[in-house]
């Protein structure tokens, strides 16, 4: 009998307490509703859409992405711009220009823009920002050296005769005029190779510089260095004076001297002396010495090196 009561207790409590949970709830929803049927001032920031731009123009720097407006609205307007905001389409035509790159656009025209894009019923008080300004110009395009920073070392008995070649060895940048024009070259990544016996063929890749809005022809260049078997040889070739007087005579001594040079392997015996000139200028002399000098060689050997300094010379008259 006693159990029987307690439950119709509980039950009878419990269907109290969902009565009264339901008016707490009902009391809330209404005074919300209430609360939200009422006119607020307060400060909206709306997403910005910049339309009607050229292709042939860019913004120079990053444009303001939010503008900030005082509005009157009812508590539904606010509570719906929470989760979604209209954007405000600002029409690049409407800008004024102050200078080169410089445009703006003031508080009147910035309530008009708002005005024309917010259609709900609000009531526009100011604008947070006096003057919209933007950064305006032209789409640049610039072709530009790459600067390499290689550091390479060849095994002993080889060498490269072509040097390091790279392909392109100029890259073409575009965006805003005014950034374009802060890059004058392209720096590489740092590349380094000790000990090389074989030929490379490597991809290094462009540095970018810190500046925003640039594009390039390409992000990667290649570095070939074609590494060849070398020794080196001996030759005996003559001296001829340049410069000399008419009036007389120049006899040198050695009238031929020795010279030494790299050449590849696979050309050794290609290497003749008479694609050598040494020459001495005769008025580069000095009371009884002139300096030889190498005017031409071949283009298969490098390192070419006479084997003394000086020469004798005697005028014959």
């Amino acid at each position: 009998m006693k159990k029987n009561k307690k439950q119709t207790i509980f039950k009878f409590n419990k269907k109290r307490d969902s009565v009264f949970l339901i008016f707490v709830l009902g009391t809330f929803v209404f005074w919300f509703l209430n609360k939200l049927s009422k006119e607020y001032s307060q400060v909206i920031y709306y997403p910005i859409h910049y339309s009607s731009l050229s292709k042939e123009y860019v913004f120079q720097e990053n444009p303001p992405k939010e503008l900030g407006f005082r509005i009157k609205a009812n508590g539904f307007y606010f509570l719906g711009a929470a989760f979604n905001k209209s954007e405000i389409d600002v029409s690049v035509k409407h800008l004024k220009r102050k200078n080169r790159y410089d445009y703006y656009l003031v508080n009147d025209d910035l309530k008009k823009q708002v005005r024309n894009s917010i259609k709900e019923n609000i009531t526009l008080v100011d604008v947070i920002s006096d003057t919209l300004f933007v950064k305006l110009g032209k789409r640049s395009f610039k072709k530009v050296p790459v600067v390499p920073n290689i550091n390479i070392g060849y095994h002993l008995g080889y060498k490269s005769f072509s040097g390091n070649v790279i392909a392109p060895d100029s890259i073409q940048i575009s965006g805003p005029e005014m950034q374009v024009a802060k890059i004058d070259k392209i720096a590489l990544e740092s590349f380094k190779k000790m000990n090389i016996q074989e030929s490379l063929n490597e991809e290094i890749a462009i540095v970018k510089p810190n500046i925003p809005k640039i594009t390039y022809s390409t992000e990667k260049v290649t570095l070939k260095v074609e590494v060849e078997k070398i020794t080196e040889k001996t030759l005996t070739v003559p001296v001829q004076i340049i410069n000399a007087p008419s009036n007389g005579e120049i006899v040198v001594y050695p009238k031929k001297i020795e010279l030494s040079c790299l050449v590849r392997l696979s050309q050794f015996n290609e290497v003749k002396a008479s694609e050598f000139l040494v020459v001495c200028d005769y008025n580069k002399r000095t009371s009884k010495h002139m300096k030889p000098e190498i005017r031409q060689k071949p283009t298969m050997v490098s390192s070419v090196k006479l084997n003394i300094d000086e020469v004798e010379y005697l005028i014959l008259k």
